[in-house]
C-alpha cells in the first residue's frame, strides 16, 4: 500500500482503511492511523502474514480497530486453516463472536434473528496453534535465516528485484521470499514459474489485485480504476520455496534454477 495515495481514494462512501502487511514488511502505519482519525474511518489491519512482525517495535496486529490473523498452513503459526480477530471494543468483540457462532440468541440458543456463520475453531486446532505459538520466535528466526541467505545468493543478479532486507520501521520477517522480474526479462511471472517447475522448483504467484478480481468487477466496483504497482507485482512477481524445513541444498537448487532461467534471456 502506497500510503501517500490513500487520501485521494477516500470518498463519501469510504468506511474503513484496510492496510495489509505483506511479503515480510509492514505497512507504514502512522500516516494510516492519522488519516483514519482525520476522516473518522475504521482501520481493519490485516496481519495474516505478519504474525510476530513489528512496526517501530510494536507488534503488527495491535494497531487496527479490528486486526485479522491467519493460521493457514504456510503462516508462522499454523492450525491448517482458520484465524483470529482482535479488537479492544467489547461490543464489537461480542458482535464478532456472535457472527462466528451462527448468531445464536444468548437466551434461546436455536432461535436466530439474523444469519451468522460457523467459524468456530476446534479444540484440536487450538491445541496445535498454542503449541506453535511457543515456537514462534524460533520460526521467525529460521525464516529470517532463509530469507537472508536467499538475498545474499541472489543479490546483484540481473533481471530481478528483491525485497528490502529492512526499512526504517522494520526488518524483513521473510514470511516468504519474493522477487519481481524487471522489464528487461521478456516473460511474465507465470512463464517464469513454468520454467522453474521444469527445473524441479515450485514457485508460487503473488496475489492478484482486488480491483481486477472478477467478483468485484461484476458488482460494479473498481470500474476504470488503476493501481499500477499492484498490477505490475501480480504479473511479474513470484516467491521461491521458503518452508521452515527447507535445506541449503534445496535453496541452492532454487537459486540455480532462477539464474539459469534468467540466463536464457539476458
Amino acid at each position: 500500500m502506497d500510503v501517500a495515495k490513500i487520501e485521494e481514494a477516500i470518498t463519501s462512501r469510504t468506511r474503513a482503511i484496510m492496510p495489509v502487511h505483506t511479503f515480510g514488511l509492514p505497512v507504514d502505519m502512522t500516516p494510516v492511523l492519522d488519516l483514519a482519525r482525520k476522516h473518522g474511518l475504521t482501520v481493519i489491519e490485516d496481519a495474516a502474514q505478519a504474525i510476530g512482525q513489528t512496526y517501530e517495535g510494536r507488534q503488527c496486529g495491535s494497531f487496527g480497530d479490528i486486526s485479522c490473523f491467519s493460521f493457514y498452513a504456510n503462516k508462522h503459526i499454523a492450525t491448517g486453516e482458520g484465524g483470529m480477530i482482535l479488537c479492544d471494543d467489547d461490543a464489537l468483540a461480542a458482535r464478532a463472536r456472535s457472527l462466528r457462532n451462527l448468531c445464536f440468541k444468548p437466551e434461546r440458543r436455536f432461535v436466530h434473528e439474523e444469519l451468522g456463520w460457523n467459524y468456530r475453531m476446534s479444540n484440536l486446532q487450538a491445541a496445535v496453534g498454542l503449541a506453535q505459538f511457543e515456537k514462534l520466535d524460533a520460526h521467525i528466526a529460521r525464516k529470517r535465516e532463509l530469507g537472508r541467505r536467499y538475498e545474499s545468493l541472489l543479490r546483484g543478479v540481473r533481471g530481478i528485484e528483491l525485497a528490502p532486507v529492512a526499512c526504517v520501521y522494520a526488518d524483513n520477517i521473510y514470511w516468504v521470499f519474493g522477487l519481481v522480474l524487471d522489464e528487461s526479462v521478456p516473460i511474465d511471472a507465470d512463464e517464469a514459474r513454468a520454467m522453474l517447475a521444469e527445473a524441479g522448483v515450485s514457485a508460487r504467484p503473488f496475489f492478484w489485485p482486488m480491483h481486477e478480481q472478477p467478483v468485484f468487477l461484476k458488482q460494479g466496483l473498481f470500474e476504470g480504476e488503476r493501481y499500477p504497482v499492484a498490477e505490475r507485482m501480480s504479473r511479474r512477481g513470484f516467491y521461491l520455496p521458503s518452508g521452515l524445513a527447507l535445506t541449503e541444498a534445496q535453496q541452492d537448487q532454487s537459486v540455480a534454477a532462477v539464474r539459469n532461467m534468467l540466463a536464457t534471456f539476458l
